[in-house]
């Protein structure tokens, strides 16, 4: 990018505005790197977190929580592996007030993700199971601080995405398999795969496995892999996540 100090000469193109301004952002902090962009062209290089645009305090499709797993996903195939997933239960626009279903599970989404920002903390709700739920999904996470730094690293290093699509680790080409169409599951690197409830009032789901042997963590049991689990039971305590047997896949 050109050295472009005098901003009243218009640049050539108008996406080196967005270059300009997340060059600035950079430089606005270099020691503790706190910042964070929601504009990305050809700057997958900038030490920041790239965030989601606000989220609405809803289930749907219509920007609510179904859309973090494809967003998210989209930011690290684009080479933005520092995704910064929006509040924990959207922002409550338009004096919309979260109910605690939707919080536990909207956190549930972000457990697995590089990044959880908060803005309605779980004690506003005045129950003490909501807490309870949200410090155990956090001391979840934090049992897997090895893996987010290893992955943190793979993306410094290579760009991978710390999240990914189910096809990244399928060796088929045929699209017509689950691995290339679902998108309410995702994969942190590849060998956790995590499958949250994204629907209201849903206590199971069908979870889709790609090929190779994977561990049920939950259920402590091994699973065989290229099919699908159906009616898999994910009431509102309960994640459903799978560890990948690498020594077994196939």
């Amino acid at each position: 990018m050109p050295d472009h100090t005098d901003l009243d000469v218009p640049f050539f193109n108008p996406s080196e505005y967005i270059k300009y301004y997340v060059n600035t952002a950079v430089k606005s902090d270099t020691t503790m790197r706190r910042q964070e962009v929601r504009v990305g062209c050809q700057t997958q290089s900038a030490p920041l977190m790239v965030r989601m645009l606000d989220r609405r305090s809803r289930w749907g499709i219509d920007n609510g929580l179904r859309t973090v797993i494809p967003t998210a996903l989209t930011f690290g195939l684009l080479g933005y592996p520092f995704v910064l997933p929006d509040m924990i239960g959207g922002n409550e626009y338009e004096d919309v007030t979260i109910d605690s279903e939707l919080y536990i599970r909207w956190l549930q989404v972000n457990i697995f993700l590089p990044a959880i920002q908060f803005s309605i903390p779980p004690w506003r709700f005045n129950d003490p199971t909501i807490t309870e739920q949200t410090k155990n999904l956090l001391n979840l996470r934090q049992s897997y601080r090895r893996t987010f730094e290893q992955l943190t690293d793979e993306a410094v290093r290579h760009g991978w995405p710390i999240v990914r699509p189910l096809w990244w680790i399928v060796a088929s080409t045929n699209t017509s398999s689950p691995a290339f169409w679902v998108d309410d599951q995702f994969l942190l690197g590849n060998d956790i795969l995590v499958a949250p409830v994204v629907e209201p009032g849903t206590l199971k789901r069908d979870i889709y496995l790609p090929p190779g042997q994977w561990k049920d963590v939950l259920a402590d049991n091994l699973v065989a892999g290229g099919r699908w689990l159906l009616n898999y039971p994910a009431d509102l305590n309960t994640l459903p996540f799978f560890e990948r047997q690498v020594c077994c896949v196939v």
